[in-house]
C-alpha cells in the first residue's frame, strides 16, 4: 500500500483523499488545525505546517512517505514542489516555477515579459513608495497582497484615502510583505479549468464567477461561462505556451480573468484542487474525471487510460451559504424552488457555531442543476435574497 501525504484536511480535500485509498493507498494528512474533517476521513494525520516546507520535507523523510499531493492553497502548491523536487518524485513542476506561478507579483512580471494580456501593475516591498505610487494613480485601483488566496489581503480603492487603507491592509496580510496595485477592470469575472497531458489540453471546463457577498471571494460559478467561445481559442493559445516554455507535468492548470473588449486579461492562476470543491461541476460538465485525474497526475501516475463518461448536465453551478453578520449561527433555511435543483449539499457550519468574519465564512456549499442556462444566470444573483441565514449575536 503507498503512503501518501496530502496536505491540508478541509471539506476541499475529502473528495482526493476518498479517491485515494480508492485506488488503495494509505492516505497521511498534515496541517495545522487538527479538527479540520478531512483529518477524520484520512487513515493518518501528522501535524505539521503545510506551508512551512522544510517542516513538510522532514514529516516526509521521517514516515516514509512516498508521494506528495497539494491541498486547495496556493502555499500547498509551492511545497509539494518543492518536497517532490528535494525528494525526486514526478508528478510535480519545479520549484521555481510553482514560486512564479503561485506569487502574483512573479506571474504578473511573466505575462508581462512573455506579452500574455494582464493588467497593468506596480509591486512594492515599502509601504510608503506604495503610498506615494497612490498619489498619481487614475481610479479605482485593486491593491493586492502578494501571496494570498479566497479574497484574503485584496481591496479596491476608488479616492487616495482608500487606497491608504488598502494598501495598510496588504502589507499587514501578506507575509512576503509585498503587494500589488492595478487598475480596476469592468468586465466579466470568468474562469477556466483544463487538464494538461503532455503538455497538452485534454480537457477543458469554463465557468461565470459571482463575488456577491464579498467583491473579493468567489461565492458562486456557474457553468460554462458565457460566450466562453469568443475567448476559449486565445487561453488555449496561452495555456499551451505556458505549458511548454515551463514544461509542465500532467495536471490541473486554471486561470481566472476578467473579459474586456472579447479579450481575457488574466487576473490569477492556479496548478492545483480548488475550494468549493469546483471540480465536481467539472465533472458534471465534461464527464471527465478531474479528482482521480490529478491524484494520478500528482503521483507521476499515467493519466491517458482515464476516459470521459457520457454528459447529462445541460448547466451548473455552485453557491456559498453566507451571512450578512458576524455572531452565533441559529440556522438557514433553503426555498423548495432551490432545493428541487440540488445535487450535493454540503453543511459547513452548525447552529450554535461562532461566525467571526461573515465576509469569508461560508456556512454551507449547494451545487445545482439547471436546464435553462439565462434562467440560472438570472436566478444565482437573487441566492442571498432567497435563502435566509439566522443569527444572534
Amino acid at each position: 500500500m503507498k503512503k501518501v501525504l496530502i496536505l491540508n484536511g478541509t471539506i476541499s480535500e475529502i473528495p482526493i483523499i476518498k479517491i485515494a485509498q480508492n485506488m488503495g493507498m494509505h492516505v497521511v494528512t498534515t496541517g495545522n488545525m487538527p479538527n479540520l474533517p478531512g483529518h477524520k476521513v484520512a487513515d493518518e494525520y501528522i501535524p505539521a505546517d503545510y506551508s512551512n516546507c522544510e517542516e513538510v520535507l522532514k514529516l516526509v523523510r521521517d514516515n516514509q512517505i512516498e508521494g506528495i499531493i497539494s491541498c486547495a492553497n496556493d502555499f500547498g502548491v509551492i511545497t509539494s514542489s518543492y518536497v517532490a523536487q528535494k525528494m525526486g518524485w514526478p508528478g510535480h513542476d519545479t520549484y521555481e516555477h510553482s514560486l512564479i506561478m503561485h506569487h502574483k507579483d512573479k506571474l504578473m512580471n511573466y505575462f508581462k515579459e512573455h506579452s500574455i494580456p494582464s493588467p497593468w501593475f506596480e509591486i512594492f516591498d515599502n509601504s510608503d513608495k506604495a503610498k506615494q505610487f497612490c498619489e498619481k494613480c487614475k481610479y479605482p485601483i485593486i491593491v493586492k497582497a502578494n501571496d494570498l488566496t479566497g479574497g484574503k489581503g485584496i481591496l479596491r480603492a476608488n479616492t487616495l484615502e482608500e487606497a491608504k487603507l488598502a494598501v495598510d491592509n496588504a502589507f499587514s496580510m501578506s507575509r512576503d510583505k509585498h503587494v500589488l496595485i492595478e487598475p480596476f477592470l469592468t468586465g466579466t469575472q470568468q474562469s477556466i479549468v483544463v487538464f494538461l497531458i503532455d503538455q497538452k489540453i485534454v480537457q477543458t471546463s469554463s465557468s461565470d464567477i459571482f463575488c456577491m457577498r464579498n467583491p473579493y471571494l468567489v461565492q458562486a460559478e456557474t457553468y460554462p461561462a458565457t460566450d466562453f467561445d469568443k475567448v476559449k481559442g486565445k487561453l488555449h493559445d496561452i495555456i499551451h505556451y505556458m505549458a511548454k516554455d515551463m514544461k509542465l507535468v500532467d495536471g490541473i492548470f486554471s486561470f481566472q480573468y476578467i473579459v474586456e473588449n472579447d479579450t481575457p486579461y488574466i487576473i490569477d492562476m492556479m496548478r492545483r484542487c480548488f475550494g468549493n470543491e469546483t471540480l465536481l461541476l467539472a465533472d458534471e460538465m465534461t464527464g471527465f474525471p478531474w479528482e482521480e485525474a490529478y491524484v494520478r497526475a500528482s503521483l507521476g501516475m499515467d493519466c491517458k487510460c482515464l476516459k470521459s463518461a457520457p454528459v447529462t448536465t445541460k448547466y451548473c453551478g455552485h453557491y456559498g451559504v453566507m451571512a450578512e453578520q458576524n455572531g452565533i449561527l441559529e440556522g438557514y433555511e433553503i426555498p423548495q424552488s432551490i432545493l428541487n435543483r440540488l445535487f450535493k449539499h454540503t453543511v459547513n457550519m452548525q447552529p450554535g457555531d461562532q461566525i467571526d468574519n461573515y465576509m469569508t465564512e461560508k456556512i454551507a456549499h449547494i451545487y445545482f442543476r439547471y436546464d435553462d442556462f439565462e434562467q440560472m444566470k438570472e436566478e444565482i444573483v437573487k441566492y442571498n435574497d432567497m435563502i435566509t441565514v439566522r443569527m444572534r449575536k
